[in-house]
């Protein structure tokens, strides 16, 4: 997640941002088939500095079927397409899309070479940040959320609880007890044809923003996450708090 850093407010004409990160394998599993990154990159060209924070969440899927080594191509594979690219003042849109689509045939390859982990795949979230512009991308249902005084989940899950509450079928409270809310619709590395959910949002000056799995909303109502960041001083403190919790 990232968070407004007050204390460099003066120097700097962007507002400068914390990040905190935290994963943890749970009470399930053995093995935490999450990966993260939350990364602060800065560059210079032609006298002009830049700076962004890149956010990638990459939840696995499959279990004996090797989700933690999808997750891990994903993020391998989206950090370096926007590392190799930033320079070129490609849209941070098509960094974000192509490094996804990447991953998805890195993984299909993998699947390709080794059949024992046929059908593995990942969900992901990935956010681009400079300053208080954020771009989005995602697949599956690992999510973005914008914080401050209220929550708004921001990103769309690729789900089957989802499609339910989109017809009507049932609130978000009843997804959140349906059977089926484990189910997505879609994830990374499941089938060479895979579409991309992107958007662009702007942060207020007092707003976080929290990238996570299902892990965290599965477990925590909207209403807890909110305050957990709210009241927590620091970002890593956040995080560490969510994953008490």
């Amino acid at each position: 997640m990232t968070q407004e850093d007050n204390s460099n407010s003066n120097s700097s004409p962007q507002k400068a941002r914390e990040i905190g990160m935290l994963t943890d394998v749970g009470q399930v599993r053995t093995v935490d088939e999450d990966s993260i990154l939350a990364a602060k990159l800065s560059f210079g060209v032609n006298s002009k500095s830049n700076i962004f924070h890149l956010l990638v969440v990459a939840d696995g899927m499959g279990g004996h079927a090797k989700g933690e080594e999808a997750s891990k191509i994903a993020l391998s594979a989206i950090s370096r397409s926007v590392i190799s690219e930033l320079v070129n003042d490609t849209p941070f849109t098509k960094l974000l899309e192509q490094g996804i689509q990447n991953a998805n045939q890195n993984i299909l390859d993998y699947t390709s070479k080794h059949p024992e982990a046929s059908g593995m795949g990942t969900t992901c979230v990935c956010a681009m940040v400079e300053g208080n512009d954020v771009v989005l991308a995602n697949v599956g249902d690992s999510r973005a959320y914008k914080i401050s005084n209220e929550i708004h989940q921001v990103t769309k899950d690729h789900s089957y609880v989802q499609g339910k509450v989109d017809s009507g079928e049932i609130t978000k409270d009843q997804a959140r007890e349906d059977p089926r809310n484990n189910e997505i619709t879609k994830a990374v590395g499941l089938s060479s044809s895979l579409e991309v959910d992107t958007m662009k949002l702007t942060l207020d000056s007092d707003e976080s923003l929290l990238l996570c799995c299902d892990g965290v909303n599965d477990h925590l109502p909207d209403d807890e996450i909110q305050k957990i960041v709210r009241d927590s001083p620091d970002p890593d403190a956040a995080c560490k708090k969510i994953v008490d919790m």
